[in-house]
């Protein structure tokens, strides 16, 4: 043979053995490897798809890999179609031995639907069922042989080297979950989890009140609270199957959470009898759920008595000849305010005594400054007396028109009752409530003791530790309200700036310190 004939053989054989290492044969039959089908047509009329890559796209190199009958063609194909790149996401060899090396970050010894089996001695193909965990179904092509569908054993030596999850088959909702039920306070709601793509699924729920997670709401119902009045709700549903990837879905929103509804067991009685000087007293019914604060209103022919307001009622002489109705406002935190009226009493009858100017409270009552009482009158004339109450109990020696709360006295309900008595009338007794606790007057002070901080501190007379809320409002109209620790708030904001700064602060008040407003300029560290 010429030389140079010679050197070119040996160029073509080098190249074809090069070829060769491209193109992969199915591994020696094992007793764990058993054929389901062989051939395009003659799987396909089994029931085992070639998922398209038969009798035409084969004929088509994916990812570079050499067209015709070729293991690492056809799983290039799957691949792509299950979303991956269209071109190869690698460089390098295109070799089955290759794969595993390439992706050795995505190896494992887990099959799952859709995941890439790989055997090290040159072979990949595409994991269709797991069956077990040591029995899966696969489909694949060979180099020299034919597309096949195949289920392997894990006993006799067949079974993969590793599996590589480049595009596991996911769990996908066919119909979204859906929450069932009208979203209100103390109501409970449930959720369907939908339809997926493969039965047999389990599933997780997580619910979430304006898109964020309801800490511990992972059952299939909740009951909205009344901070959610207003809150949408949706369900996140996770779906879970042996062999394939968990999916997730969620549900759309609910319309609004609307407030609850109170149910009285009655209306309001009222008891006492209506005549002028009397004492009318309203009983109340229970309510469900039970209100948070109730408000009451007297009615005298249906206008409004103002300065009552608890449940009983002293007739005046205004009130002869008109009939009397007693009317409560529930209300509870996330719930529509209750309205709950009294049926009308007669109408109120005269008495010998007539009261001609109601006795009154003059102002608030503060620690420390006398609190007094508006003289009334009464026609004929009367003796008047008064007893100073403190949450409706006597306080001795308290029997003066003024009295002056002392140290103790911070959060008490101060009242006052009045009676005028004559020989051969019946006695009128006033009750006057204080608008009001009895509070102490704030004293705010204000002062920088650490760089770009503002520490407000506020005292009051009888109050070892006051409370509250206190906000703090920078001339440019930037503020901050901070509650008190221990009487202390320390503001620390970027808009605070050193040296000398004016600034409006509020103490916000609580039921023992009134509250307070102050303008102050210090000097910023």
């Amino acid at each position: 043979m010429h030389p140079r004939r010679r050197t070119r053989y040996g160029l073509v054989i080098a190249l074809l053995g090069l070829v060769a290492s491209l193109f992969v044969r199915l591994p020696a039959a094992e007793a764990s490897s058993t054929i389901l089908c062989k051939g395009f047509t003659a799987c396909a009329n089994a029931g085992y798809s070639s998922f398209g890559y038969g009798p035409t796209n084969y004929k088509k190199m994916w990812w570079r890999m050499y067209a015709g009958h070729n293991c690492t063609n056809y799983m290039a194909y799957r691949m792509i179609k299950a979303g991956l790149p269209v071109e190869r996401p690698w460089s390098g060899s295109g070799d089955a031995r290759n794969w595993g090396v390439v992706f050795k970050s995505k190896v494992n010894q887990t099959p799952m639907i859709g995941s890439v089996a790989w055997w090290s001695s040159n072979h990949v193909a595409y994991v269709q069922r797991i069956i077990d965990a040591d029995t899966i179904v696969i489909s694949e092509d060979h180099y020299g042989g034919d597309f096949d569908w195949r289920k392997i054993t894990r006993a006799g030596g067949g079974w993969p080297t590793g599996f590589i999850h480049l595009a596991d088959e996911v769990l996908t909702a066919t119909s979204p979950p859906e929450v069932t039920g009208t979203p209100k306070v103390d109501e409970p709601l449930a959720v369907k989890p939908g339809s997926w793509n493969r039965t047999g699924t389990t599933y997780t729920y997580q619910w979430l009140a304006g898109g964020a997670p309801i800490a511990g709401a992972t059952g299939t119902s909740y009951t909205p609270t009344a901070d959610q009045v207003g809150d949408t709700f949706t369900v996140k549903v996770t779906a879970s199957k042996a062999g394939f990837r968990s999916g997730a879905a969620t549900s759309p929103a609910t319309p609004a959470t609307a407030p609850g509804t109170m149910v009285p067991a009655a209306s309001p009685t009222l008891s006492g009898v209506p005549k002028v000087g009397a004492v009318l007293v309203a009983a109340l019914p229970a309510i469900d759920p039970q209100p948070g604060t109730m408000k009451y209103g007297w009615f005298a022919d249906g206008k409004y008595i103002s300065g009552v307001t608890g449940t009983s009622l002293s007739l005046q002489p205004a009130h002869l000849g008109k009939v009397i109705r007693f009317v409560v406002r529930s209300s509870r935190a996330g719930y529509d305010d209750l309205l709950s009226r009294s049926a009308p009493t007669a109408e109120v009858g005269p008495e010998k005594l007539a009261v001609t100017r109601e006795p009154g409270l003059v102002g608030n009552p503060y620690v420390g400054r006398p609190y007094t009482v508006r003289a009334g009158e009464v026609t004929p004339e009367a003796e008047t007396s008064y007893q100073w109450l403190a949450n409706g109990v006597a306080i001795p020696g308290a029997t003066a028109a003024t009295y002056t709360p002392g140290l103790g006295d911070p959060g008490v309900r101060l009242s006052l009752r009045v009676a005028y008595t004559r020989d051969g009338y019946t006695t009128i007794e006033r009750v006057l409530s204080a608008p009001q606790p009895i509070r102490s007057l704030a004293r705010v002070y204000v002062r920088s003791t650490a760089r770009k901080t503002v520490t407000v501190h506020v005292l009051g007379d009888g109050v070892p530790v006051v409370k509250g809320q206190v906000t703090l409002i920078a001339r440019n109209g930037s503020r901050r309200t901070l509650t008190l620790q221990d009487g202390t708030a320390t503001f620390a904001m970027s808009w605070l700036y050193t040296g000398t700064r004016t600034y409006t602060v509020s103490y916000l008040g609580s039921p023992k310190v009134a509250a307070r407003t102050r303008v102050v300029t210090i000097e910023v560290k």
